[in-house]
């Protein structure tokens, strides 16, 4: 009976250690998982933009299809409703640079009345998020956004007065969690109206802006 005995322990060892070693793999692998998970971005990131509230002051250059270029300056709401959605309403002002205008009135014997008029634009968009990164300045991690935006708006202006479509992409670069420094590229496709003729325009506008976030506190 004892070679018995003794086949019969050896066959408990070998069953209780292949246990174990089955143990240590599934915890391994739960680990390895883990780990993957943590890659793909699972980890909440550094600033939060959910169901957040921002305020943004523009200014830069606006470069007209009919007149030369010149500044352009404003201002931005944002609402947030994801980390990859927002509503964005915005407030631009302009003007139409006369030099071209000069040049097209001697030609056409025409006389245009205000040579400096202002143009407005008030417009709501749609934003949404497809990239998330952060780059690395000297021993500082800095986060960013890039963002894809379109939508509609109003245009004011001595030469054409109605809708306009609105598209672009921006860049958001997140200082801390209250204040971002944001880069905008705005495509503004409307017609226009000059010398009696109409005119279907691309104006494009390149912006930096400071944004404020609330509430504090994320």
């Amino acid at each position: 009976m004892a070679p018995v005995r003794v086949l019969a322990a050896v066959v408990l060892l070998s069953l209780v250690a292949g246990a174990a070693r089955a143990d240590c793999i599934d915890e391994e692998m739960a680990e390895k998982l883990a780990y993957k998970r943590r890659r793909r971005g699972s980890i909440p990131r550094d600033f939060v933009k959910e169901l957040r509230h921002e305020f943004t002051a523009l200014g830069g250059w606006y470069v007209s299809d009919l007149f030369e270029g010149t500044y352009v300056v404003g201002g931005a709401y944002t609402f947030h409703m994801t980390e990859d959605t927002g509503v964005e309403a915005s407030f631009l002002y302009t003007h139409s640079k006369a030099d071209v205008v000069r040049a097209i009135e001697d030609g056409r014997a025409v006389t245009i009345r205000d040579l400096f008029a202002p143009a407005t634009f008030l417009a709501a968009e749609l934003l949404w998020y497809p990239f998330h990164g952060k780059l690395q300045l000297g021993g500082t991690i800095l986060h960013f956004d890039i963002d894809l935006n379109g939508g509609v708006g109003v245009v004011n202006s001595q030469t054409s007065r109605g809708v306009t479509g609105i598209g672009g992409i921006g860049f958001k670069f997140y200082v801390n969690n209250a204040v971002s420094f944001r880069i905008d590229v705005k495509d503004f496709v409307y017609v226009q109206e000059l010398l009696d003729q109409k005119y279907l325009v691309n104006d494009i506008a390149l912006m930096t802006g400071v944004s404020v976030w609330l509430p504090f506190g994320f």
